[in-house]
């Protein structure tokens, strides 16, 4: 008897030829799974997403930007002007 009367859902049960890995990978495609299996991936990155983001610490509040306040150059700011770098140029 001819081997090429196989039908081909007989050789994908078939013992590994690639190695364990390679077949476990590819059962999804087998078992026509791709669509569910990326959705479980993706909801289980989105998941751990969601973790961090409401896990993660607050912001200082000597680091949250700031809207300048009407009364001033400087009139909402707690801390000491920042010190200017590179050189001063003094007014004639």
């Amino acid at each position: 008897m001819s081997r090429a009367g196989r039908s081909r859902s007989r050789r994908a049960g078939s013992p590994p030829s690639g190695g364990l890995l390679r077949w476990i990978l590819s059962l999804p495609a087998r078992l026509h799974l791709r669509w569910l299996v990326i959705l479980v991936v993706t909801a289980a990155v989105m998941g751990a997403y969601a973790r961090v983001l409401v896990t993660a610490a607050p912001m200082p509040p000597g680091k949250a930007p700031t809207a300048p306040a009407a009364g001033g150059k400087h009139a909402g700011a707690a801390g000491p002007e920042p010190a200017r770098t590179g050189q001063v140029h003094a007014r004639r």
